[in-house]
């Protein structure tokens, strides 16, 4: 009796195992643009790792080499370069702001995808809860919706699907607050 109950529950196991991995299956992952994020060198489209950078970049903050989310700027924790890696001296690289990009987008990348294809909203997303104090945050609330930083930060995220609109202008002006 045990023996056949045994086998019985190896063989709905075995079934309900899954196939074998495809290789040359692949999941598209959709990502806000890059290029909005970067901004430009004229100053004015600093783009939205400027203010993340200002905001969220420093030492004690997302500026730490073991963050899950973790910003390189200027001012901060510096990716190895050619000219060193020295806070305060020089501006971003370009490959502190895709780092940046990498990091931000990197953290739940399957909500960003679906943020960005315009099935969820950008609240959704940790970047935007947890300075909104929507979640538990260590730095508290960093930023209140409808305000520059955020209308910079969800405009960019929802932009890609037309949920949102995209204003370098609310960019510039979250840079320039203190």
């Amino acid at each position: 009796m045990i023996a056949a109950f045994c086998l019985s529950a190896l063989a709905a196991l075995a079934s309900s195992c899954a196939s074998s991995p495809d290789p040359n299956r692949y999941t598209i992952i959709f990502r806000p643009d890059f290029s909005q994020f970067a901004g430009d060198s004229t100053g004015k489209n600093p783009g939205v790792h400027l203010f993340l950078e200002k905001q969220c970049g420093t030492l004690d903050c997302h500026g730490q080499v073991g963050r899950p989310f973790r910003l390189f700027s200027a001012g901060g924790l510096r990716a190895r370069n050619d000219a060193g890696s020295i806070s305060g001296i020089g501006g971003d690289t370009p490959d502190e702001i895709y780092a940046n990009y990498v990091s931000l987008v990197g953290l739940e990348p399957e909500e960003m995808s679906r943020v960005v294809a315009g099935e969820d909203p950008p609240t959704e997303l940790l970047v935007v809860k947890k300075p909104r104090g929507a979640e538990g945050h260590k730095g508290g609330i960093r930023i209140v919706e409808g305000d520059p930083e955020d209308l910079c930060l969800t405009g960019w995220l929802g932009a890609p699907s037309g949920a949102a609109t995209f204003d370098p202008g609310t960019c510039l002006q979250a840079s320039q607050a203190e």
